[in-house]
C-alpha cells in the first residue's frame, strides 16, 4: 500500500526512517530554494529551514524517488505551491511536476502552468504553458518561463496584458505580443524583444526593444501617459512627459510639448524628499505664434521644511513672463500670490514671519500700483486669568505694504465717505497690539452670558502721502463687550432634536474715526461667521468703532437617522452711522443690512447652503446659493452668486454668475461630464465644457472639449479639445475598476 502521511516540522522529519527523511528533506529544500528563496543560494552555508508538503499519496520507487500525487501542497514561508503530481529523483536532483500547478509567491506573483521540470541547480528551472501573474494586475501567458537564476527570468512566444479575458471576447482590448522577454526581479522591470502593441487585436506597433515596471514597481523612469491637445491657440498639440527617477528622493519630469501653429515648449519639475521637508522647482520655456518674437513661459519653486523647535519654514513663489503665458497654458488664475512664511502653531500659540507679493493677471490692473509686496509678523497667545477667570489673549502684529510706485490723483479707489480722496500712500509701516478677556458664565433660567473687553493700540506710518494723509499716527481702540444667549433645546419622541438660541451681544466703542486709507480693506464681509464680533474689518489698519448691538437667532435641526438643517438671521443697529463703510456695502448705515444663511444636509448626499443679505425694504444685495447632490451614479454642484455694484470695492457692475459641474455614469464603464460658467449679469457664457471618460481594468480614457470665453485675464475666446489615454496595470499605475468583462 502506497504510504499516505503528511508531514513537516523537525519532529515528524526525525520520526521517520532515514531513507524516507532524506527524499522528504530534499523536496523540502529543492522546492524552497527552486520557489521561494532564490537569495539563500548565495550562502555556501544557508541554514536549515524546512518546507512543507502534503499529498492524497506519498510512495517510494526504488532508493532514490519520491512520488506525490493528488491535491499536492508544498509550503514554504510565504509561497506556496499546489499541484496533480511531483516526482523527485534525490540521484539526478530533479523535479517534475504535473500539473494543472499553481504558484503564489505571496500576493505579488503567482504563476500557472501545465508542467515544471526543475534541475539538480536548485536556481533553474523550466516551465511550460505558463501563465504569470503580478500584483493581481498584468498577465503575461508563455509558451515556456525559464527562470535562469533568482534574478531573472526568461519568458518565450508571449502575450501579455492586464484585460480581463472573457468566454464571449477571447481578444484583450490590449495586448503586448513579443517573441522573448526577460523578467528582472531585482530591478522589478520588464524587457519585452520584438514587441507588438495591438488594440482590439489589430497590430498598431512594432518596438524592436521596449521596457515596461512590474506592477510591483512604485517609481520609475519612462514616458508618461500623453495628452493629445486641440486648442485654439497651439492648433493640434500633442504633451509627451517623460519621468526620470534619480534616486529613491529624487525625481525629474521632462514635458516636451508641440503643436501645429508653431508652438515648441518644454515644462520641466523637479521634486525633490529630504527628511525634514520636500522641495519642488518647475516651470516651461516656449516659443509660440500666440505671441510671436520670443520667448515666453514662467517658473515656481514651492517647499517645505521643518527647521527645528517645530518651526515650519515653507515658500510658494511664480513669476510669469506676461500676463497670458499661465493661461495659454493651463494654469490660468486671476491673481498669483508667492510668498515666504515661517511658522509655529502649538497649543494656545502662533508665531507666524511671512513675506508675501500679489501679481495681478486682470488686464486692466497695473501691478506697479498695487500693494502687492507685503511683509508681516505675527505673535499670538492666549491664556487663563487666575483669580478673575476667563480666558485672555494677546495679539502683536509688525506690518508692512507699499507699491512699486505711487498712486497720482486721478487713480485712486473710490474713497470712503468721511475720509478724503487722494492718492495712495506709497508705503504703509503698522505696529499693532491687540489685548482681549472673556469671561462666560451660566445664569438662571439657563441664559448663557458673557463679558469682555478689548483694547487696540496702532501705530502707522505713510510715505508719499502728498499732504492728503498724515505720515504717521498713533491710535488707541477701546471696546467693552456684554453678551446673553438662551439656547432653547427640544427633543421629540423620534430622537429629532431642536436648537433655538437668541442672541444679543452690545459693544460699546469710542466714535472717533482716523482719517487713514483703507488700503487692506476694500473687501469687507458680513456672515454669519463674523456677525458676534469686535471688528468686521479684515486688517488693523481700520477699526470698526461706535456703540453698537449684535443682534441675532439661530436655529439647528439635528436627525440621527436623517437630514439636518441650520438657520441664522442677523443684523447691527448702531447708535449712529460714523460713516466706515461705503453705502453699498452691507454693513453700512446706522442700521445694516438683514443677514439670512441656512443649510440642509440630508441623509442621501443632498447638501444645500445659502447666504443672502437683504436691505430693510427687502432689496437682494448680495446672495451666494450652493447645492451639492452625490449619489450612486451621479454627481451635481452648482452655485449662484450676485453682488451689488460697489466702486469701493473695484465693482464698477453689478456682478451675477451660475455655475454647474456634474457627472453621470452611464454604466459601469462610462461616465459623462458637464459643466459650465454662465455670466448672468452680462448675458453671455463665461466657459463651458463637455467629456466622456471611459475605464475598465486594464484601460482608461478620457475626451473632452472647453469652450474659455473672453475674460478679465484673457482677451480673446479659446476652445480646446483633450484626449488622454492610459495603459492601466503596469508600473505603479493600477486600476480601481472592478474585474469584469465589457462589451467594447
Amino acid at each position: 500500500m502506497p504510504e499516505r502521511h503528511p508531514t513537516g516540522g523537525m519532529a515528524a522529519w526525525f520520526a521517520r526512517p532515514f531513507r524516507v527523511r532524506a527524499v522528504m528533506a530534499g523536496i523540502a529544500f529543492l522546492v524552497a530554494f527552486a520557489f521561494a528563496h532564490p537569495a539563500l543560494a548565495q550562502n555556501p552555508e544557508p541554514e536549515p529551514q524546512f518546507a512543507t508538503l502534503v499529498a492524497d499519496q506519498l510512495r517510494i520507487e526504488g532508493a532514490d524517488v519520491l512520488v506525490a500525487e493528488g491535491n499536492v501542497e508544498a509550503l514554504f514561508g510565504d509561497t506556496r505551491l499546489q499541484a496533480r503530481r511531483v516526482v523527485f529523483n534525490r540521484r539526478d536532483g530533479t523535479l517534475r511536476i504535473d500539473g494543472p500547478l499553481v504558484l503564489n509567491e505571496g500576493r505579488e506573483v503567482i504563476i500557472l502552468a501545465d508542467q515544471a521540470d526543475m534541475s539538480d541547480a536548485p536556481r533553474r528551472g523550466l516551465i511550460r504553458s505558463a501563465r504569470v501573474v503580478f500584483d493581481e494586475q498584468l498577465q503575461i501567458a508563455a509558451h515556456s518561463v525559464e527562470r535562469l537564476d533568482e534574478r531573472f527570468t526568461e519568458m518565450n512566444n508571449v502575450i501579455a496584458s492586464s484585460c480581463e479575458i472573457c468566454a464571449q471576447r477571447r481578444t484583450p482590448l490590449w495586448e503586448i505580443r513579443a517573441r522573448r522577454v526577460v523578467h528582472d526581479d531585482q530591478e522589478q522591470q520588464v524587457y519585452f524583444e520584438n514587441a507588438q502593441f495591438r488594440l482590439f487585436g489589430l497590430p498598431v506597433a512594432y518596438i524592436p526593444r521596449l521596457r515596461v515596471p512590474d506592477p510591483r514597481l512604485q517609481r520609475a523612469s519612462g514616458f508618461l501617459s500623453p495628452r493629445f491637445v486641440i486648442d485654439t491657440g497651439h492648433g493640434v498639440g500633442l504633451r509627451a512627459p517623460y519621468f526620470l527617477a534619480l534616486s529613491q528622493d529624487r525625481d525629474l519630469t521632462v514635458t516636451p510639448f508641440v503643436g501645429t501653429k508653431g508652438t515648441r515648449a518644454l515644462e520641466l519639475r523637479y521634486r525633490q524628499a529630504f527628511a525634514n521637508g520636500r522641495l519642488e522647482l518647475g516651470g516651461l520655456v516656449a516659443r509660440d505664434s500666440i505671441r510671436p518674437g520670443g520667448l515666453r513661459g514662467f517658473g515656481y519653486a514651492e517647499g517645505e521644511f521643518a527647521v527645528g523647535r517645530g518651526f515650519i519654514f515653507s515658500f510658494n513663489v511664480i513669476q510669469p513672463s506676461d500676463r497670458q503665458v499661465l493661461d495659454d497654458y493651463d494654469r490660468g488664475a486671476s491673481r498669483l500670490t508667492s510668498d515666504l512664511t515661517l511658522q509655529r502653531v502649538r497649543r494656545d500659540e502662533r508665531i507666524r514671519l511671512q513675506f508675501l507679493q500679489f501679481r495681478s493677471m486682470r488686464l486692466n490692473e497695473v501691478n506697479a500700483t498695487l500693494p502687492n509686496r507685503v511683509g508681516q509678523a505675527v505673535l499670538e497667545r492666549r491664556m487663563d486669568v487666575p483669580g478673575v477667570g476667563g480666558v485672555a489673549g494677546f495679539r502683536l502684529e509688525a506690518h508692512l505694504h507699499q507699491r512699486s510706485q505711487a498712486v497720482g490723483l486721478g487713480g485712486e479707489p473710490a474713497p470712503v465717505p468721511g475720509i478724503a480722496a487722494g492718492p495712495r500712500p506709497r508705503q504703509v509701516g503698522r505696529l499693532s497690539l491687540d489685548l482681549d478677556w472673556r469671561r462666560d458664565a451660566v445664569l438662571p433660567g439657563g441664559v448663557l452670558g458673557a463679558v469682555g473687553g478689548h483694547i487696540g493700540l496702532d501705530r502707522l506710518t505713510l510715505t508719499q502721502t502728498q499732504g492728503v494723509f498724515p505720515t504717521s499716527a498713533t491710535r488707541v481702540t477701546p471696546n467693552a463687550m456684554v453678551e446673553l444667549r438662551w439656547p432653547l433645546v427640544r427633543t421629540g419622541p423620534d430622537a429629532v432634536s431642536h436648537v433655538v438660541e437668541p442672541v444679543a451681544q452690545v459693544i460699546w466703542g469710542r466714535d472717533s474715526v482716523s482719517d487713514l486709507p483703507h488700503e487692506a480693506n476694500r473687501l469687507p464681509e458680513f456672515d454669519e461667521g463674523n456677525l458676534f464680533s469686535y471688528d468686521r474689518f479684515a486688517a488693523r489698519d481700520v477699526r470698526e468703532g461706535g456703540l453698537r448691538a449684535n443682534l441675532g437667532i439661530s436655529w439647528t435641526r439635528h436627525d440621527p437617522t436623517g437630514w439636518s438643517s441650520t438657520l441664522t438671521l442677523g443684523r447691527i443697529w448702531r447708535q449712529r452711522d460714523l460713516e466706515q463703510f461705503s453705502p453699498e456695502t452691507p454693513l453700512s448705515g446706522a442700521r445694516s443690512s438683514w443677514l439670512v444663511a441656512g443649510s440642509i444636509d440630508a441623509i442621501d448626499g443632498l447638501q444645500l447652503s445659502n447666504r443672502s443679505v437683504f436691505t430693510s425694504e427687502f432689496r437682494l444685495e448680495r446672495t451666494a446659493f450652493e447645492l451639492d447632490w452625490s449619489a450612486d451614479n451621479y454627481t451635481i454642484s452648482t452655485s449662484y452668486m450676485r453682488i451689488i455694484a460697489n466702486p469701493f470695492e473695484g465693482r464698477d457692475r453689478t456682478s451675477a454668475e451660475w455655475s454647474f459641474d456634474g457627472a453621470r455614469d452611464i454604466d459601469e464603464f462610462w461616465t459623462a461630464r458637464v459643466g459650465w460658467r454662465y455670466d448672468v449679469a452680462r448675458n453671455r457664457a463665461a466657459r463651458a465644457s463637455i467629456g466622456v471618460e471611459y475605464e475598465n481594468e486594464c484601460l482608461r480614457m478620457s475626451m473632452g472639449v472647453e469652450r474659455q470665453f473672453a475674460s478679465a485675464t484673457s482677451p480673446n475666446n479659446r476652445t480646446s479639445l483633450g484626449f488622454t489615454v492610459d495603459i492601466l496595470g503596469i508600473g505603479g499605475n493600477p486600476s480601481r475598476a472592478r474585474r469584469s468583462c465589457n462589451d467594447i
